[in-house]
């Protein structure tokens, strides 16, 4: 056996969550080991609906300009009633986090574009074809066992396992970690074809209960149905291709006629690991939690479990804030995956109405609720999915308006302009580390509590005839940009705040409104000091 070898970090599973968390650690320059037990990325369609706030994550690992071209942006949904018609429409137009708000994407697509970047970090190695084996916590160190393709076992260590690799998780089975929620009857089968003509970009999802249907267009002429089956079908017989291209022509005649290129039947899952973390070990993506497909959410929650989880790895072993800090992790973390679960099984009973009664009052019902231009807009711009705001975790808490940003909460992310006249998304110019947004040059009491961690300084503008100029009296380290559509203006006029500090995963720190912001200080040394306690 090869004699041990230690990073700071591995990674288990090189799925969208183990790849998105590597490429964060690469990005903030943490030596990183990533092991995956399949020789390359993945090469079948899997999740097909990537949301705004992963594309925001995608933006901060610098992969916009490579994944945006195999993306079609900015889809919604049409619901189709018994008699085929449309009877409710979700076209979410807002972009309050810079991107569309669903997208649809191939995964392989994806995964590769994420496994070819880490080719950029000298510091980031992957172990690909290699199978975790065992582990053991010894003092600060996990031990690891390797067993790559050809036999060989092989030792590595590291200071924090994270284990990204899947549903079935070696990792979780080994701690021993139980799995709460349900596994549901319901069976459905997916069917991926290619070669679409049509334009049309929109699911179209068929609330029909003699047999719920689901087409979703995706990029390159691709495209997928997913059937909800009854619980007397066997699936073997279900998977007949005669029988599949027979109900596709029922939706769509044209699309019967196209090469299938994947046909499986899944049970879906609403389920939860009890805990996330086990020592210096991490659950994260599908080892942590099982979604239902009907919010295209699975995936996306992966995301964020890396765009979470990655920061805060980061701090600790750079040594700029203490290991307490990752306890926030699952903290933060797990209620809001739940919260989409919930989300996903409500809108799955609205897509699967049991009788053509129930259908009928459910349909009628979102028809009469759109008469009335507030509840549609609830509707129609998805503003029933579940905000990304934690109730507890590392931030200052704070009495904003109910109906305002908080802490706690994902920051917007609107366009600026730069001093010299180009335009960006805010993120572009705040950088990877904590931020701070504020009208004046923040006071030295802030910079001597935030002493130690890494800031980048923004000034606003705001205005239609300002220019990022017209703070002539800056400090030298302070980034000078116009709010030109006021949005960063009107954001902390609602919050009744000067200035708001950044965690570097774009969530409020801390809203700063007091005077001198003495009361905000005390309370940001208190937090930092309880995550860098031993």
């Amino acid at each position: 056996m090869n004699a041990t070898n230690h990073t700071p970090v591995v990674i288990v599973g090189a799925g969208p969550t183990g790849l998105m968390l590597a490429n964060l650690l690469g990005v903030y320059g943490i030596a990183t080991l990533l092991v995956e037990r399949r020789a390359a990325t993945v090469d079948e369609p899997r999740a097909v609906s990537i949301d705004d706030e992963s594309l925001r994550a995608v933006q901060n690992v610098n992969l916009l300009d490579r994944v945006l071209p195999d993306i079609v942006q900015g889809y919604g949904v049409h619901y189709h009633a018994l008699d085929g018609q449309v009877f409710a429409r979700i076209l979410p137009a807002s972009r309050e986090y810079g991107h569309a708000k669903r997208n649809a994407f191939r995964q392989p697509l994806f995964e590769a574009a994420l496994f070819e970047a880490l080719k950029r970090f000298p510091h980031v190695r992957v172990r690909m074809g290699h199978e975790l084996i065992d582990f053991t916590e010894v003092n600060d160190t996990v031990e690891l066992t390797l067993k790559a393709g050809d036999g060989g076992m092989s030792k590595v260590a590291c200071d924090w396992l994270a284990a990204c690799d899947g549903g079935r998780s070696t990792a979780r089975e080994a701690l021993g970690i139980a799995m709460r929620g349900a596994t549901f009857a319901e069976r459905w089968l997916i069917v991926d074809l290619q070669d679409r003509a049509d334009l049309f970009v929109h699911t179209r999802t068929y609330c029909d209960p003699s047999r719920a249907a689901i087409r979703l267009p995706g990029p390159h002429g691709t495209l997928r149905y997913e059937f909800m089956l009854h619980p007397h079908e066997d699936a073997d017989d279900m998977l007949d291709e005669a029988r599949i291209r027979a109900w596709m022509r029922e939706r769509v005649a044209t699309d019967a006629d196209l090469p299938i290129i994947r046909k499986v039947v899944y049970t879906f899952h609403a389920r939860m690991a009890d805990t996330w973390r086990k020592g210096r070990v991490f659950l994260a993506g599908d080892a942590a939690h099982l979604s239902p497909p009907f919010a295209g959410q699975g995936m996306n929650s992966g995301v964020r479990d890396a765009c979470n989880l990655a920061w805060k790895l980061a701090a600790v072993v750079r040594g700029e804030l203490g290991p307490r800090l990752l306890d926030s992790y699952a903290v933060e973390r797990a209620p809001h995956a739940w919260a989409l679960i919930r989300m996903a099984l409500r809108i799955g009973a609205f897509m699967q109405p049991k009788s053509r009664w129930s259908a009928r009052l459910m349909q009628g019902a979102l028809r009469a609720i759109s008469l009335y231009p507030p509840a549609r807009d609830y509707v129609l711009q998805l503003k029933f999915k579940p905000k990304p705001r934690f109730k507890a975790g590392f931030f200052v808490p704070d009495a904003a308006p109910l109906d305002a940003m908080r802490a706690g909460q994902l920051m917007v992310q609107p366009r600026v302009e730069l001093p010299g006249g180009g335009c960006v998304l805010l993120d572009e110019a705040l950088g990877h580390g904590f931020a701070f947004i504020g009208r004046s040059a923040p006071p030295v009491a802030l910079r001597e509590a935030l002493a130690g961690v890494p800031m980048r300084w923004l000034l606003i503008v705001p205005g239609q005839q300002a220019r990022p100029t017209d703070l002539p009296d800056a400090p030298r380290d302070c980034i000078v940009v116009c709010d030109r559509d006021r949005v960063l203006e009107n954001l902390l006029t609602g919050m009744r705040a000067q200035a708001l500090l950044l965690r570097p995963d774009r969530y409020v720190l801390a809203c700063l409104r007091s005077p001198g912001f003495v009361d905000e200080i005390t309370k940001l040394r208190a937090l930092l000091a309880q995550a860098r306690a031993a």
